[in-house]
């Protein structure tokens, strides 16, 4: 007797079959998990970015200019990691 898996494969035994779609199952749930890792991280670097904007109005209203001009948030996290 054919098992086949809900992807469409095509296993010998019930064992096999079983094993492959546990195999599937933990795959999406690393899958998932990762994405939410993603989204909180980019959440917090958002806020991040934020916070440094508010820090750099907050500046500029008590000092004047800071000699920096607009800075883009990819451009901020280059010169942070790249030291540019």
């Amino acid at each position: 007797m054919r098992y086949i898996s809900d992807d469409g494969k095509v296993f010998n035994t019930e064992h096999e079959c079983l094993e492959h779609e546990k195999g599937l199952e933990e795959e999406k749930c690393r899958k998932e998990k990762l994405e939410m890792e993603r989204k909180n991280r980019l959440n917090s670097i958002n806020k991040k970015y934020v916070d440094l904007q508010k820090d750099i109005f907050e500046y500029k209203k008590d000092y004047g200019d800071t000699g920096i001009g607009y800075i883009s948030p990819f451009e901020e996290f280059a010169k942070l990691v790249l030291g540019c």
